[in-house]
């Protein structure tokens, strides 16, 4: 396996250059934001507040800040919606929220693939991926249904599908553009509705919560899965 990898880096050397300049980049940014980014992430305020602070360019700051909080697992992404929803409303709220949601799990994705478990390490322990491996054993369907309800940790699943051998980027990009369009929607929408008072908004998230808690009583192994090492609400 070593010697097919040499011999890829042989035939590859811009794009595993590409590869290594941003896995620097990336742990640089980890050492130096990782606290800052934690701060971040203690309250909905706490992100409305750092957003806000950028002015025209806030919309930017909550795309970014979307992409790091899939690559920086865990944090807790609840928050980062509904404060997308509350600054921005239940439209572009979902669409800062969604986008860069999906185009960190696609970094995430390549990453892993490329780099492997040595790379998964460094943001999650070697305990948490064995009970993930278990999750992908479980199949394409499952792991979407995981991706599609509230409560799991979809930043880590991430991961595992990019370990995943069996696991192609398309089945990937299509598990994560149609399985998070849900629950961004619902929560930029309880965002938006608590911002403006909005019983119509809370009640779409309270509709997703009662299918989503449905879905759960018919399949309660998947409550099992997804809470199993997850400590933070995910959406």
């Amino acid at each position: 396996m070593s010697f097919l990898r040499t011999e890829y880096i042989k035939r590859n050397k811009v794009k595993s250059i590409a590869y290594v300049l941003g896995l620097v980049f990336l742990v640089w940014s980890v050492i130096y934001f990782g606290e800052s980014l934690k701060a971040i992430f203690t309250s909905a305020d706490a992100i409305r507040n750092w957003v806000m602070q950028y002015g025209a360019l806030a919309p930017l700051a909550l795309f970014l800040l979307q992409v790091a909080q899939v690559i920086i697992a865990p944090l807790n992404n609840f928050l980062i919606n509904f404060a997308g929803g509350y600054i921005f409303g239940p439209y572009m709220g979902f669409i800062y929220n969604y986008f860069g949601w999906v185009v960190g799990a696609i970094i995430v994705f390549w990453f892993t693939r490329y780099f492997g478990r040595r790379f998964v390490n460094l943001f999650i322990s070697q305990e948490k991926l064995i009970g993930f491996d278990k999750i992908v054993e479980k199949g394409t369907y499952i792991i979407f249904l995981l991706l599609l309800l509230p409560g799991a940790p979809d930043d880590f699943l991430v991961y595992i599908i990019g370990l995943s051998k069996t696991i192609k980027f398309r089945t990937f990009m299509w598990m994560i553009l149609i399985g998070k369009i849900p629950g961004k929607i619902a929560t930029s929408f309880l965002g938006a509705g608590v911002a403006d008072h909005s019983s119509v908004s809370i009640g779409i998230y309270a509709l997703f919560v009662v299918v989503s808690i449905a879905v759960f009583l018919k399949k309660p192994e998947l409550w099992r899965l997804g809470r199993k090492d997850c400590s933070s609400p995910r959406t």
